[in-house]
């Protein structure tokens, strides 16, 4: 089994936090375990992890939000 994560949009439904190059997927708006906040794609990403499903996983998303991506999450998958 292989998890495909598609991440990415025109980053409409939340003007003005969230935009073309940074969507609600990267808004850090969700309490995270360690007292902080954490964006969508950072909770399923550690949900993930947690359940040992890291190595079959990969994200696809626009060109556009590499850096954001990579940011948010390292080069922990595709």
């Amino acid at each position: 089994m292989h998890i495909v994560l598609l991440s990415g949009g025109a980053g409409k439904r939340l003007w003005p936090l969230s935009n073309g190059v940074r969507t609600k997927a990267f808004l850090k708006l969700l309490p995270a375990p360690d007292g902080g906040n954490e964006s969508m794609l950072q909770r399923v990403i550690r949900q993930l992890g947690s359940a040992g499903l890291l190595a079959s996983s990969m994200i696809v998303t626009h060109h556009s939000q590499l850096d954001i991506t990579f940011s948010q999450i390292g080069e922990r998958i595709p």
